[in-house]
């Protein structure tokens, strides 16, 4: 069974029955490919085994606990990884940002448990805020998410192996978003940070507060002006919750 195409309009990126390659695929099979005849004939399946085979849905903190493990390639060394960070002045708090050089990911946890009731609200925000997103969901809302999430975003699904394992399954490559609003960034960060660079960018900012003081910042910062502050925040952020001094 290939995974319906949803939320794209990329004919060339519909997964063919047998892929050339990992990377050339655009969706995978929900259920299990095999790339060779000598796959098939041996029995090899690399997709999904199918929902709940031990009857035991997956929690966030199983989730959690199995991408921390290194079971989980988006969580490698080249980021910095910081767990429940609030994006929009709290609004909506993000389950694990990453921050690398170049880029601010963030990793938004569905778990079998879970509900999409504050997934309109995340989209909003993580549309406007994120490089990347890539969202790890479970059997219960795989195909809901599917649909909804846009088509730049990656998608893996997470299910348990017989073995009680927990695995991930590649869905859907996504892409980098064109889309971050500097108005957004400005949103993520707190109020001590927005009036530190007030005062630096210029002076007539010092008399303004609240949304009139970050819209002005917002027209006046660059996105990359932008983005390092945001990047810089979050650093110092993972400086203090992790006890160490700036």
């Amino acid at each position: 069974m290939i995974v319906p195409k949803y939320g794209t309009i990329l004919d060339e990126y519909q997964a063919p029955i047998y892929p050339k390659g990992v990377n050339n695929s655009y969706l995978r099979n929900m259920f299990g490919y095999t790339e060779t005849p000598c796959d098939l004939q041996a029995g090899v399946s690399t997709g999904a085994f199918g929902p709940f085979v031990d009857e035991s849905p997956l929690s966030d903190a199983d989730i959690r606990a199995a991408m921390m493990s290194g079971a989980f390639v988006g969580l490698g060394e080249r980021y910095q990884v910081l767990e429940e960070v609030q994006c929009w002045r709290g609004h909506v708090r993000a389950d694990y940002v990453c921050i690398s050089a170049n880029a601010l990911s963030i990793i938004e946890i569905k778990s079998d448990r879970d509900t999409l009731r504050r997934f309109d609200e995340q989209l909003r925000v993580y549309n406007s805020v994120a490089d990347r997103v890539t969202l790890v969901v479970g059997w219960n809302l795989a195909a809901h998410a599917l649909r909804a999430a846009p088509w730049w975003w990656d998608v893996i699904l997470v299910e348990r192996e017989r073995t009680s394992d927990v695995r991930f399954i590649p869905l859907r490559d996504g892409a980098p978003n064109l889309g971050v609003s500097t108005a957004a960034l400005v949103a993520m960060l707190p109020t001590e940070e927005v009036n530190r660079l007030a005062c630096t960018a210029k002076e007539s900012f010092r008399r303004l507060r609240g949304p009139t003081l970050r819209h002005a910042v917002a027209n006046y910062l660059s996105h990359d002006e932008l983005r390092i502050a945001v990047r810089e925040w979050l650093e110092r952020l993972s400086q203090r919750r992790n006890g160490i001094a700036s």
